[in-house]
């Protein structure tokens, strides 16, 4: 072999040995995927009236959320009576014991206007581009020197539906 082909044939067999150490390369899929269930949560805050007047009217309010995932197309909710109601249909009441009763009345406006009837529809707002909706309810207790001194409570049921 001659002098000038050795450098050559080592630096072929370089070349040869470089190739066959680079890297393989495989290919594959992943699948991705996500299921979208159209869930709504409802709240409220408290409708706290406080202390009771004996000469004017008491007024309270309180702001319904509903927050849906998805595009939604709720509208309204519905208002129940409340846990006190007496009868159940007509006579929203805060309750004190098992005898002390005050009685309240729930309005969609602020000036009163007719009282929410037994699961009556309140409409809701979309508050903004959101799938966020509220109401704000208004509450009205008639002054009275009558009602016995307590704590008095009530619980009324928000219903809102919605398609899935």
């Amino acid at each position: 072999m001659n002098s000038r082909s050795a450098p050559s044939l080592a630096a072929g067999m370089l070349v040869a040995a470089v190739g066959l150490a680079q890297a393989q390369t495989a290919t594959g899929e992943m699948g991705v995927s996500a299921e979208v269930a159209r869930t709504c949560t409802l709240s409220a805050e408290p409708l706290a009236f406080g202390t009771l007047s004996v000469t004017e009217v008491t007024n309270g309010s309180a702001l319904v959320t509903l927050e849906c995932n998805g595009v939604s197309t709720v509208t309204t909710i519905l208002v129940g009576m409340g846990a006190n109601a007496d009868p159940p249909t007509t006579q929203r009441n805060l309750a004190a014991g098992i005898d002390d009763r005050v009685p309240y009345t729930l309005h969609e406006l602020e000036a009163g206007g007719a009282d929410i009837a037994t699961d009556g529809a309140v409409t809701l707002v979309q508050v903004g581009t959101t799938n966020t909706y509220t109401a704000t309810l208004y509450g009205k207790i008639q002054p009275s020197p009558a009602y016995p001194m307590g704590t008095y409570a009530d619980t009324v049921i928000l219903t809102a539906n919605y398609a899935p």
